[in-house]
């Protein structure tokens, strides 16, 4: 607003009554009003949002048609108690991501979208655990996304050949999520696989989970 602009509406409003003053404004000024309350409102919940997140300790992602939300709330939490102090509990959680995917499915957009978050996630190194269909796990392990699960473990994985699936060094990088304890039940698809992200940053936390999963 000009100089003459502003002078001429302080001049304006001196010779007017309050109420006129207050309608005057409102009339002329209520949508800058409204604007401003919009970027106070979206900063406030930008704020809180920020304020209250936690910090991933480790993201596991699962793409599958078929999974029961109340038990993978329930795996969250115990692994929550699990893999984290008391004191990790303030600032990290784990974090368990559920898409409906498929790659069967007729809706090719939605199943493209799902294997670009994947292919994101693994681009800024924020994926640990992946549990995905058969035939996207074998297009994805013959690309070398995946880690020796032997070799995080120290040991052998207790399961039956069957259920194991192997790179070309005869590896073992990923299980059938049947023979997955805890998993078993949330995963109702039948031929899901999971396997461990070749560059996971939370190495460690990552063979706390696999020992949990497949203690003896």
């Amino acid at each position: 607003m000009a100089l003459n602009e502003r002078r001429n509406v302080k001049e304006l409003l001196s010779e007017m009554s309050t109420s006129e003053k207050a309608r005057y404004l409102w009339e002329y000024y209520r949508y800058y009003l409204f604007g401003f309350i919009i970027v106070v409102a979206v900063v406030v919940f930008i704020v809180a949002e920020q304020s209250g997140k936690k910090e991933s300790a480790l993201t596991i992602l699962v793409l599958a048609d078929s999974v029961n939300s109340t038990e993978v709330e329930t795996i969250k939490q115990k692994l929550d108690e699990e893999i984290l102090t008391e004191e990790e509990r303030e600032t990290h959680e784990v974090s368990i991501q559920v898409i409906p995917y498929s790659s069967n499915t007729a809706d090719a957009t939605t199943a493209q979208a799902a294997l670009q978050r994947v292919a994101a996630e693994i681009s800024v190194k924020d994926l640990d655990i992946l549990f995905i269909d058969k035939n996207q796990f074998e297009i994805m392990n013959r690309e070398q996304y995946f880690y020796n699960l032997n070799e995080l473990m120290n040991e052998n994985i207790p399961i039956d050949e069957e259920y194991a699936f192997y790179n070309t060094n005869q590896q073992v990088v990923g299980i059938a999520a049947s023979e997955v304890p805890l998993f078993n039940q949330a995963i109702g698809s039948s031929d899901v696989i999971m396997g461990v992200i070749g560059n996971t940053q939370r190495k460690d936390k990552t063979k706390e989970l696999l020992n949990i999963l497949f203690e003896k």
